[in-house]
């Protein structure tokens, strides 16, 4: 496999572009993300093998007037013409009054909790087809079709200024997802597991690719059901993509003082069950912490509650968002998909509760529902009360009495995730890292979730019948 570039060498090429580059203030910031990763459909595998993703950022200032340019190399040469495109970009440009600099060399400091696994970093092709090998057959042996990934990340990031600033970090993340399917085609009974951790040797591949057939086994021959409200419990895939979500819309500085946050106006007032809480918390030092602990800008990252028993706590703010309405920077400069460069979470965890399992929580159910996973989420409805839709996937099921009673075809939830949350009644102790869907190598964490009368707006299409 091939070597992924290391903190020093980043460091040492972004200084020589500003030292090449002959502007005066410049930021830049680098991410190389070296992914080894094994996928497999239809029961084979189809790809594994290395990737090497380079990513550069770099800001140009005159004066006031800033701009920002991109590229996919991590070559001096590269980096030192994106300074100086910048650059002259930025004296096109109108002046940004909310512009606060760059950061410097006393820009502070903060700890470093552990995030790298020298396992994960050094995995072969050949290791994660081996791990591979047991849950497959496992999979096969019960007669359904696997699908999935096995996903090892070194990521290293560097930020570099002309005011003196250089910062580097390396951290790992491993990833696991599987499907067991009734067919290798549309419809069909299907069941899910996943597992995420710095260090790859620490995932039981075995472990879930069972839960996997296990909830595909109960997934045969759905029913169909109404729309209506529902008593649900959401396993943590499902609650992960909610609050991802809901983080998006909800608590970044741009939506905030934009007035569309379900969170505008409302700080220090209840707007969820006051056993709901969430953070932004990039330090966490426990198995479930993932990220890098400074932001783009270099500024180093801060836990930031956001909701707390219920009640609205905080905003997240980057050096420019926090200069325009006089606030520091939480750290929270962004550059995934969904932020386009607004402040935006990092490393979301959702606080647990007190159900010892998930059985606990449907226990508590007499007539209702489990749902694993969703996809097709969509938090733009109406984003000032969180209005969200989207369906149920990879095991959906009627609970009767506190168990599992009959598959459901899938369903289509439409309600107000606050509102939703208000109604929210247990949580798991336990809790899960997800990855991102917006940013490689972050995550979410979050326990399973019961969520009393929550809104499906359509019921189940007729269930297809697998061909074969």
């Amino acid at each position: 496999m091939s070597s992924p570039i290391d903190e020093a060498e980043l460091s040492a090429r972004l200084k020589a572009a500003l030292q090449r580059a002959g502007e005066a203030e410049v930021e830049v910031y680098a991410k190389a993300v070296h992914r080894g990763f094994a996928r497999f459909a239809i029961g084979e595998l189809g790809q594994h093998m290395d990737l090497d993703e380079p990513f550069v950022v770099v800001r140009v200032a005159r004066g006031a007037k800033v701009a920002e340019t991109r590229v996919s190399s991590l070559e001096v040469e590269a980096i030192v013409e994106a300074i100086r495109k910048a650059g002259k970009a930025a004296e096109l440009l109108p002046e940004s009054p909310d512009f606060a600099g760059f950061a410097g060399a006393d820009e502070p400091e903060g700890p470093r909790p552990p995030r790298f696994s020298e396992a994960t970093a050094q995995s072969t092709s050949e290791a994660r087809v081996e791990a591979l090998a047991p849950a497959l057959e496992a999979i096969r042996k019960a007669g359904l079709v696997s699908a999935g990934s096995l996903d090892a990340l070194t990521t290293v990031e560097a930020v570099a200024t002309t005011r003196g600033l250089a910062r580097t970090h390396a951290s790992t993340m491993a990833s696991f997802q599987v499907w067991a399917l009734e067919t290798a085609g549309a419809g069909g009974a299907s069941g899910y597991g996943h597992a995420c951790h710095r260090d790859i040797t620490q995932l039981d591949l075995l472990a879930e690719a069972e839960e996997a057939i296990r909830l595909a086994s109960l997934s045969k021959d759905p029913i169909a059901l109404e729309a209506g409200a529902y008593d649900v419990v959401l396993g943590a895939p499902a609650m992960a993509t909610i609050v991802e979500w809901l983080s998006g819309i909800a608590f970044g500085a741009r939506e905030f003082h934009q007035g569309t946050s379900a969170t505008s106006g409302r700080i220090g007032e209840r707007i969820t069950g006051e056993n709901v809480g969430i953070e932004e918390d990039p330090l966490d030092a426990s198995e479930l912490g993932f990220g890098t602990p400074f932001d783009r800008e270099g500024t180093w990252r801060r836990r930031v509650p956001l909701v707390e028993r219920g009640i609205a706590r905080g905003v997240l703010y980057d050096r420019t968002w926090g200069k325009r309405f006089g606030q520091p920077s939480t750290g929270s400069a962004a550059l995934s998909f969904f932020s386009d460069g607004a402040p935006a979470a990092s490393a979301l965890h959702v606080a647990p509760g007190e159900a010892s399992s998930v059985d606990e929580l449907l226990s508590g159910i007499e007539r209702g529902l489990y749902v694993r996973r969703l996809h097709y989420v969509n938090g733009l409805l109406e984003p000032r009360r969180a209005v969200m839709t989207g369906l149920s996937r990879d095991g959906t099921f009627l609970v009767e009495n506190g168990r599992i009673v009959r598959a459901v075809g899938g369903l289509r939830f439409t309600d107000s995730i606050t509102e939703a949350f208000a109604r929210l009644d247990g949580l798991t102790r336990k809790r899960w890292a997800l990855p991102s869907a917006w940013a490689a190598g972050e995550a979410v964490v979050t326990p399973a979730a019961r969520i009393r009368r929550l809104v499906f707006s359509s019921g189940s299409q007729k269930p297809v019948s697998p061909v074969g």
